[in-house]
């Protein structure tokens, strides 16, 4: 390990300050463009040089007051430090620079929709019993160490003033130095909360959650196996009322642990700019559909949404809202893994209109057939620019023109965004 002063020059895509000495780039946790950091680096495992900030001898301009007491050890945020107009630079460079990769041109990528704090409605925390008390929080940065959230300005506070209590639920929970997770959704209807732990749950934990969820509100309480399958969904062990999210203005009760995007006025804007996009369309192919976020504002439009889903449950509330809001008629579903089995030939002719939205991921192979597909306008919704990049490219290839891309920052001072992009041929 050696110590040296280093003069920080950039910040890269995952945040890190970016330092050019003895040789190579040298990458430093929480700094700024401008710092002058006396920093001590040694080589990673995967062979890049990282520093650890020891004091900040000059600050730069670009730095900027962290929002949480928690900054530097929890690991949900990387970037508070930046300045307001640093920090909105970098993350369309984010964007820009994982097109750039791909030979992608990136004139055609706006400004960043600005984030808000106390904004996120969805967070899963982790929990460890320690000798003395339960500690839950979220993870630190490259450790598998939980550090105690007492605070978080990215969270709605809805979920931030619950915590405390449900740390204290989770005392009389977890055996000595047992492990679990506890997901908290805040739903249009009220806090729906999703303990993944292990053991078995006996009549007297149920007792304990039927208790807990009167007591502060819960609209439900559900239980679910650690180390659960993929696709397993959770028990429902209390439920006080339905979990609800309006989608556009159709109501759609949700299953526990539901996928939903992360802010609420950042699935509005997605929303707006999927609809502008398939405005006139007839017939609708929607892959990773989830409970129906988009599929069920498209129905509205008076088309034909064919969503396909792998998680069964989603696809079932999906259907119980379209029939409710009269929109069975317009709305078929299907549960299919697209990863194994992608839409492809005949499945793509006469379709107007494909809107997909994977996991971090991407779809490499769906991407590739579609861009052997007729289909004139796809949509792609993307939580990741570094798999969206290499699916544009593959599209690009097949034929489609890049149209927009529009960067959302549903991810607070952190490297993750959410964008959109629409593709023509």
């Amino acid at each position: 390990m050696t110590d040296l002063d280093v003069r920080i020059k950039a910040i890269g895509a995952r945040g890190d300050g970016i330092a050019e000495e003895q040789g190579g780039a040298i990458f430093v946790p929480f700094a700024a463009p401008g710092d002058l950091v006396n920093i001590r680096f040694s080589k990673s495992k995967d062979g890049s040089r990282r520093g650890k900030i020891l004091s900040i001898k000059e600050p730069g301009d670009d730095r900027h007051s962290a929002a949480c007491r928690h900054f530097t050890q929890c690991g949900g945020c990387s970037v508070q430090h930046l300045s307001p107009t640093a920090y909105q630079a970098w993350k369309r460079y984010i964007v820009c620079q994982a097109l750039e990769r791909q030979n992608v041109d990136v004139a055609v990528v706006a400004d960043v929709v600005a984030g808000s704090a106390g904004t996120r409605r969805r967070a899963r925390f982790s929990a460890r019993r320690l000798a003395g008390r339960t500690i839950l929080g979220f993870l630190e940065m490259g450790s598998h160490r939980v550090v105690n959230i007492e605070e978080c300005p990215v969270l709605h506070s809805d979920i931030i003033s619950v915590v405390p209590s449900l740390q204290k639920l989770m005392d009389g929970l977890l055996d000595a130095r047992a492990n679990a997770e506890a997901a908290i959704t805040r739903a249009d209807t009220g806090l729906d909360i999703s303990l993944l732990m292990t053991g078995e749950i006996d009549l007297s934990i149920r007792e304990n959650l039927a208790a807990f969820a009167e007591s502060h509100d819960i609209a439900r309480i559900s239980w679910k196996p650690l180390q659960s399958k993929a696709g397993e969904s959770a028990e429902p062990i209390v439920t006080r009322r339905a979990v609800a999210m309006n989608f556009g203005d159709v109501q759609t009760d949700i299953p526990p642990d539901a996928f939903i995007q992360s802010t609420g006025w950042g699935e509005q804007v997605l929303r707006e700019h999927v609809l502008a996009a398939t405005k006139g369309a007839r017939k609708v192919v929607e892959l990773f559909a989830g409970c129906g976020a988009f599929t069920l504002p498209l129905a509205q439009l008076g088309g034909h949404v064919f969503a396909i889903d792998l998680a069964q449950d989603h696809l079932d509330a999906l259907s119980r809202a379209a029939r409710a809001n009269a929109l069975g008629e317009r709305v078929t579903v299907e549960s299919r893994n697209l990863d194994r089995r992608p839409l492809a030939g005949p499945e793509l002719d006469n379709v107007d209109v494909v809107v997909l939205d994977p996991p971090r991921a991407g779809a490499s192979s769906q991407a590739g057939l579609l861009a052997q597909s007729p289909v004139p306008v796809v949509v792609y919704v993307s939580c990741n620019p570094q798999s969206f990049a290499r699916d544009a490219r593959n599209l690009i290839e097949g034929g489609y023109q890049l149209e927009s891309v529009v960067p959302v920052d549903q991810f607070l001072w952190s490297p993750h965004l959410e964008l959109v992009g629409v593709f023509r041929r």
